[in-house]
Order: C-alpha cells, then sequence, then structure tokens
C-alpha cells in the first residue's frame, strides 16, 4: 500500500492548517492548556458524542477542579458526578491515574510518561502530549483514521491491523514539527464535520486534491466494514421494594464487572419473575411477596457487547432486607446508571 506522495507532504499539511485555523469547533478544552482539563476531556471524548461531553466537562471540572481535588475524593462521588456518561471503568481509570500523578508530583510530558499511567491508552496519552506538551506524536482516534483510510484508498477493514499500520505511517510523515497538537485535532475535526462516516462533504474539503477514494468516486464505500454479529439479548428482572416513606431499596455492584461500584435496583439474570424470585431473595436475605401481578416498567438498554431488556416488579420483603439501603428517588446522593435513574423519574411523576 502506498503512501502519500513525499513531495506533496508540506503543501497537504499547510492546507490542513489553514482550514482548521478558520473552521475549527469551539470546545470548551480548547480554551486551556492545563494538561488535567484537556486530558479530562480526552477521556469523556472516548465513546461519547462531543455534544453530550461538554456538559459532563464543565459538571466533572466544578466537582473536581484539580487533579489533587480528583486524587483525593473518594470513587463512589467520582461515579456520582460521571453517573450518565456512561463507561464507567473511565472514571475510575481517572481516578487512578490521578493518585499516581500526585504521587509522582506532577503530570508527565510525554507520550510514554502518560501510557505508564494506570488506564490511559496510546490514543490519550498522544492526544495529552501532543496538545498540552506540544510533543510531535500522532494522536490517531477514529476520526483520523477514516480520513487516513480515504487518503489512501484503504480497501481493507480498519480492524486490519495492516492497515492501521499503514494508515499511521503515513499520516505520521505528514506531522508539522512543532505542531502536532494542532494538526491531530485539525483530522479531528476533519472527520467529525466534513469527511463523515456517511455522506462525506468532499465538495468543501480542504484536502480533496490529495484523497485517492474521492479521485476513485469510491469515498462512500471506505472504510469497508464487515458485517456486525448481532449483539446477543440478555434478560433480567429485578425489583421495586419501597420503605413507609417512599424510599427506594438500591444494592451496590461489585466493584468489577457490569456497573462497577454504582447502584441499582435489586436484580438478577432470568425472563420470568418466578425464575428470579428464589435467587433475589438469596440476594436480599428475606422472603419476597409480589405486589401484584402487573409489570411496574419494562426497559431495554445496549450495552457495548449485548442488548438488556428489564423487568421491573413491585414486591414487598417480609422484614428488612440484609443489604443495600433506601434512598430518595428525587435525589440519590449515591451513583446510578442510566437505566436505574429511569426507573426512578418514573417514580417522581
Amino acid at each position: 500500500m502506498q503512501g502519500i506522495p513525499c513531495s506533496v507532504e508540506p503543501t497537504f499539511t499547510r492546507a490542513l492548517l489553514r482550514w482548521y485555523a478558520r473552521a475549527a469547533r469551539s470546545l470548551p478544552w480548547r480554551e486551556t492548556r492545563d494538561p488535567y482539563a484537556i486530558w479530562v476531556a480526552e477521556v469523556l471524548l472516548q465513546q461519547t458524542r462531543v455534544e453530550i461531553a461538554i456538559p459532563y466537562y464543565h459538571r466533572f471540572l466544578a466537582a473536581f477542579p484539580t487533579v489533587e481535588a480528583l486524587a483525593a475524593a473518594e470513587e463512589e462521588e467520582i461515579l456520582r458526578i460521571w453517573a450518565g456518561v456512561g463507561y464507567y471503568a473511565r472514571a475510575r481509570g481517572l481516578h487512578r491515574a490521578a493518585r499516581r500523578i500526585v504521587q509522582q508530583g506532577g503530570f508527565p510530558a510525554t507520550m510514554e510518561g502518560w501510557r505508564a499511567l494506570p488506564g490511559v491508552g496510546p490514543y490519550t496519552a498522544a492526544a495529552v502530549a501532543s496538545i498540552a506538551f506540544g510533543q510531535d506524536v500522532l494522536a490517531l482516534d477514529s476520526n483520523g483514521l477514516r480520513v487516513g483510510a480515504r487518503l489512501l484508498a484503504v480497501r481493507d477493514p480498519l480492524s486490519d491491523p495492516r492497515a492501521r499500520s499503514s494508515i499511521r505511517s503515513a499520516l505520521e510523515a505528514l506531522l508539522p514539527q512543532g505542531r502536532a497538537g494542532e494538526f491531530n485535532q485539525a483530522l479531528m475535526d476533519l472527520g467529525a464535520t466534513v469527511c463523515t462516516l456517511r455522506a462525506p462533504r468532499c465538495g468543501v474539503c480542504p484536502v480533496r486534491r490529495w484523497c485517492r477514494a474521492a479521485a476513485q468516486g469510491i469515498q462512500d464505500r471506505i472504510p469497508v466494514r464487515r458485517a456486525n454479529s448481532p449483539k446477543p439479548h440478555r434478560h433480567f428482572v429485578a425489583v421495586l421494594v419501597r420503605d413507609a416513606e417512599g424510599r427506594v431499596l438500591l444494592v451496590r455492584q461489585p466493584p468489577r464487572g457490569l456497573w462497577g461500584g454504582l447502584w441499582i435496583l435489586p436484580q438478577v439474570e432470568a425472563r420470568t419473575w418466578r425464575q428470579a424470585r428464589p435467587r433475589l431473595e438469596r440476594v436480599l436475605g428475606v422472603r419476597l411477596r409480589r405486589r401484584n401481578r402487573k409489570v411496574f416498567a419494562t426497559l431495554r438498554h445496549a450495552f457495548t457487547h449485548f442488548l438488556a431488556t428489564f423487568q421491573v416488579v413491585e414486591v414487598s420483603p417480609g422484614s428488612l432486607p440484609a443489604v443495600g439501603r433506601f434512598t430518595s428517588p428525587h435525589t440519590p446522593e449515591i451513583p446510578v446508571p442510566a437505566p436505574t435513574r429511569r426507573i426512578l423519574e418514573r417514580l417522581q411523576t
């Protein structure tokens, strides 16, 4: 697979950076060189769209304005502030890395230093090192990979390591010395706003003259996508237990696994109340009686690797449950995942 000819590298890079200078998206983390704020933003942006990430970025920094504040915080408080973003392992990774940074006495200035922190992957390390510290390294996200695939007319799926390696090598050859941070962000913006996954806007692309896919008229077919296998569908039964004050019983998930460290309605994987009841009674340490035959709620939720349906049943316990805690559905002061929050919101109407 051929790269971009060396003779056009300088003009390609100049065209991309000129476009970025006039068309860059106005994003709050671009208004600072604070490595902590840039790092938080990059972690949020993994698997989260920009428009969703922005309010959580402000919320997170308001709660933990410095890396020292984040390092000193309790994990439960961090998860509560993060609640709603999803992928909670990212928040726990931020916490562990913050503690290491404080122990080390400051932020690493290189990609290698960031990679040595717990939970920091190669993209985040390169992004922070280039944007906050000016290191000449390529930060290649899904947008950059898509741009590179079209520039080179890569006909292999991007899941192929050889395709990714070819794209990386070609784009690394284009990095402008001392301006890698701008280059990386320009690639991100180009992929997000012009070279989009569907219906790329080739007519306004600042680097179209170097794009082999556009020249061949195959830009809509690149990147090549492998057919995805259907996600498995799992079924859960959760119970709604309320005390005399209308508070709801929540139990805390183990630190690792589904919704690790978050508080949820007591639940087990099952299709029916009859299947779920004995297991739920063992979980709570009490006998449970269904209050009525009507299901309180049925919710569906998409996880990364499977789809889930939750059937919520109202029950009365024979005595005070041995685990969990009762909390107000109006102002839960503990971190809860999105499906639990949706159920609590129904109780407020």
